[in-house]
């Protein structure tokens, strides 16, 4: 009824209707356009690859609730018969966060529609792959570096992540990696996975290092000395080094992250136990809507924002 009114033809002049089961030439579009935008990939946005993504709570959830429990056991040499047994017990913590829904649209005007019907050719899928990257970037600011107006806490932003200061180099003046050498650089990078083991007694390994890419080329660039052709980041990365890091990427989020607006590195423990992103429910294209001459596709979809369950297995540094 919605093309009658709108005077929208199919190419021998016959007019499109939504009787009998028929769907309306837009809707028809819509479907193959959906199926793209899963299949596009933007890789300047790096939320989905270190944060392990889940939608368990399911779309229409309000509330995200997830217990951290702590197992406390005792044992003692008794004696025989005895009646002081020590006792071994488990405690629960329960958090909460907000789920918030995220929200755009795009449309074809009248004539766009028309002219499709006419050629017989697929709508443009411009305007829907820019709804798709408007709530993926959204997504992304939002892990990273939350929203204070909404009460999401990004991960780089987390309270309870340790962070710290970068050492000095050997003038005693700078604490930047451009003006380090390769064992002062490496220094740091230890300062990180080493605080995380001894912070959770051996428990967290922190696998993944992040960095923004000025320092990240700095190390995949600089040699590990005078006499190598090894650069620093292939040092510590090499197989079997106490370093234990399985990936080191640079992340642009990191630029100015750190106190004082300083950049910052970023190393934890890559495990959905650890961390995780909730994602209730996946972007999702609504019916199209008639709006005087054009259709409006609504696009919308859920997000959790950043549960960190043990913050202790993640360390950042900052005055990189």
């Amino acid at each position: 009824k919605a093309a009658t009114t709108l005077g929208v033809v199919t190419k021998d002049g016959d007019q499109l209707h939504t009787d009998a089961g028929e769907s309306l030439f837009l809707e028809r579009q819509l479907e193959s356009v959906e199926s793209r935008l899963y299949e596009k990939k933007l890789r300047e946005l790096k939320y989905r690859q270190y944060l392990p993504v889940t939608g368990i709570a399911g779309a229409g959830a309000a509330v995200i609730t997830y217990y951290l429990y702590t197992k406390v056991g005792m044992a003692k040499i008794i004696a025989n018969p005895s009646d002081d047994l020590p006792r071994s017990d488990v405690f629960a913590q329960r958090f909460t966060q907000q789920v918030h829904n995220e929200g755009t649209s795009f449309g074809y005007s009248t004539r766009d529609l028309r002219q499709a019907v006419f050629a017989g050719v697929p709508l443009d899928t411009m305007k829907a792959d820019a709804a798709r990257r408007g709530i993926h970037e959204l997504e992304n600011t939002l892990a990273w570096s939350g929203d204070a107006a909404h009460n999401i806490v990004g991960f780089l932003a987390h309270p309870n992540i340790p962070t710290v200061q970068a050492h000095l180099n050997g003038g005693a003046v700078s604490r930047a990696w451009a003006d380090k050498t390769s064992d002062e650089i490496i220094d740091d990078i230890r300062l990180l996975v080493s605080g995380i083991r001894q912070a959770t007694r051996g428990v967290h390994q922190g696998n993944v290092l992040l960095l923004p890419i000025a320092q990240y080329d700095i190390i995949a660039t600089k040699p590990r000395s005078t006499l190598s052709d090894t650069t620093v980041l292939e040092f510590i990365t090499k197989p079997g080094n106490s370093f234990g890091l399985s990936k080191i990427d640079w992340l642009i989020e990191l630029e100015g992250a750190g106190t004082g607006a300083s950049d910052m590195a970023l190393c934890y423990e890559l495990d959905d136990e650890v961390v995780q992103m909730h994602i209730p429910m996946e972007m999702q294209m609504l019916p199209p809507q008639a709006r005087n001459m054009e259709f409006i596709i609504p696009v919308e979809a859920e997000i959790g924002g950043v549960v960190v369950r043990y913050p202790l297995a993640c360390r950042t540094l900052y005055d990189i």
